[in-house]
């Protein structure tokens, strides 16, 4: 008969034996060894709640875990443990100093580089949500100290990542050049979903955007929001469509491409229809309405950011990309096109208080 003793000798072998036959870890080893990351604030998205769960078919490649969070609302990062997160720290210095890379999520965007500057000083690879920041001036810091410290950044919208971003590449390239485009996202708030269509296009077709010019409706306050047929109401109003109207300077001596950046009300999900000098194409991203799909891209380039620390895109492009929405809401203001070059650091995208709101009510005591 086993003694205690054998019986644990011999449960340890075969513990070591089963682990060497499988050729790696057990989970509990494996999430031991993974980059640790924190996020700051609530945000619109959990996306480092998602490295807690992944699919199936992405086990094997997440290198991630969520590990610490913290939120200025008491009580709310709490709550944000059920999202994965392992630990709740006190101030935003503590989840710097406790994580390998960290997600900046707070709804606030005014807030972003007071809470994004300790990560970047320490440089820790940083995760910002869109918008980028409120203010050029912001914007221009956060860059400036990511290459000061040689701490990685990145702030994407989804679309940037989609498979379809290659396919229109090509198609530019075979069938340019690009005269104009229509990008289109269903969902009608000028300061989040105003950056999906401007990245989405800005990743396919490259940048050099010279001006801007907003027409539409003007939605910045977080309403009663329900779902039909795929798109965002509100019954207490009607949403109609916003454009943000992008000329590009000339290039290699062709006309300027024109497009037509819109959000609400649009014709269908997320697609892009480009008009090239041969010929015109409509690209879908996701599948009809499949935001599973859209989310997996930002997911798998999340974690190859934070496991390489190499940034996505140039930073020059997430600068250019967020000039071009400030300069969309500087011309909603002037009710003319706004030039990107003549922007000043105080130039800022506008805030309602009902954004953050909106994020924090489920996580209200």
């Amino acid at each position: 008969m086993d003694t205690r003793r054998t019986f644990i000798q011999k449960a340890g072998i075969s513990g070591i034996s089963g682990i060497l036959a499988a050729g790696h870890a057990p989970a509990f080893a494996q999430d031991m060894n993974k980059i640790k990351l924190g996020q700051l604030g609530m945000g619109s998205h959990g996306f480092a709640g998602r490295f807690k769960n992944p699919a199936p078919k992405f086990k094997d490649i997440i290198r991630c875990r969520p590990y610490a969070v913290w939120d200025d609302v008491p009580g709310v990062a709490e709550k944000m443990l059920s999202m994965g997160f392992e630990k709740v720290m006190k101030t935003p210095e503590d989840v710097v100093k406790e994580s390998d890379g960290v997600f900046v999520m707070h709804a606030d965007y005014r807030k972003v580089l007071e809470l994004a500057r300790p990560a970047l000083e320490a440089g820790k690879p940083v995760f910002i949500n869109r918008p980028f920041t409120a203010s050029i001036a912001d914007a221009e810091e956060v860059v400036r100290l990511a290459r000061a410290h040689n701490s990685p950044l990145m702030c994407a919208s989804s679309l940037e990542f989609q498979p379809e971003i290659e396919d229109m590449k090509q198609f530019a390239k075979e069938k340019g050049p690009v005269r104009s485009y229509e990008a289109y996202c269903p969902e009608p708030y000028f300061t989040w979903m105003f950056p999906h269509v401007i990245n989405f296009a800005h990743a396919a077709l490259g940048g050099g955007i010279d001006t801007a010019y907003f027409s539409g409706d003007y939605i910045i306050k977080m309403g009663n929001i329900g779902i039909e047929n795929g798109k965002f109401v509100d019954p207490e109003r009607p949403y109609g469509s916003a454009f943000s109207l992008l000329t590009y300077k000339p290039r290699d001596g062709q006309p300027p491409i024109i497009g037509i950046n819109q959000i609400g009300q649009a014709p269908g999900t997320y697609n892009i229809f480009i008009y090239a000098f041969q010929e015109s194409k409509n690209f879908i991203s996701g599948g009809e309405l499949n935001a599973a799909n859209i989310f997996e891209c930002m997911f798998l380039a999340q974690n190859d950011f934070f496991v390489t620390r190499k940034p996505p895109r140039p930073y020059e492009a997430i600068l250019e990309q967020h000039r071009a929405l400030v300069a969309t809401n500087k011309s909603r203001l002037s009710g003319r096109a706004e030039k990107l070059d003549t922007l000043t650091g105080s130039d800022a995208l506008p805030y309602d208080d009902s954004i953050r709101e909106f994020v924090l009510k489920p996580y209200r005591n």
